[in-house]
């Protein structure tokens, strides 16, 4: 089974907390692979991880016991993603990542914050374009079974919809 972790579950990894001590045993199976979205969440700038800085990202990844896991390329963002790491976008990139943008989000579009992205409204900007860029990643690459921390994906107005665009399985690490 592929799983796709979001960038908590990195974190929690990366930490050693209780949710993190849960998420390795849930991908310490040997029919279970995890999958890693190369993107840095705004948890991950304050480590100095940033689009020019992917060898503090791997970094993370290597405290969180996932050197080996197989990395997934999310579309091109300007000081969001890191560089060689990401995909030109073309029409059907763009549409399913508004798609999954409309179901986390709503009518709320994520323009990019004016205060840059170490301001509150940027941290929260670059957040918001992380899980859609990880759910898209999760999607376009056919993995089974999405692992957040983040209860936005698992509320009932969402899930379904979801689910429905072909994210599989979606799932808390503390519910497995």
């Amino acid at each position: 089974m592929k799983i796709t972790l979001d960038h908590n579950c990195l974190i929690d990894l990366a930490t050693s907390t209780l949710v993190g001590d849960k998420i390795r045993q849930l991908i310490s199976g040997p029919d279970l692979q995890p999958y890693v979205v190369n993107i840095g969440a705004s948890e991950m700038r304050e480590r100095g991880i940033q689009p020019d800085r992917y060898d503090l990202f791997e970094e993370l990844l290597s405290s969180a016991g996932l050197t080996e896991a197989p990395r997934l390329d999310p579309v091109m963002i300007w000081d969001v993603t890191f560089w060689d790491r990401c995909l030109w976008a073309g029409p059907d990139e763009e549409s399913l990542i508004e798609e999954v943008e409309a179901i986390l989000f709503g009518d709320s579009p994520l323009a990019s914050p004016a205060g840059g992205m170490d301001s509150p409204e940027g941290k929260k900007w670059l957040n918001r374009v992380c899980d859609v860029q990880t759910m898209w990643c999760h999607i376009r690459n056919k993995n089974d079974l999405f692992l957040t921390s983040d209860k936005n994906f698992l509320k009932q107005t969402k899930l379904p919809r979801l689910l429905a665009i072909g994210a599989g399985a979606i799932r808390s690490p503390s519910s497995q």
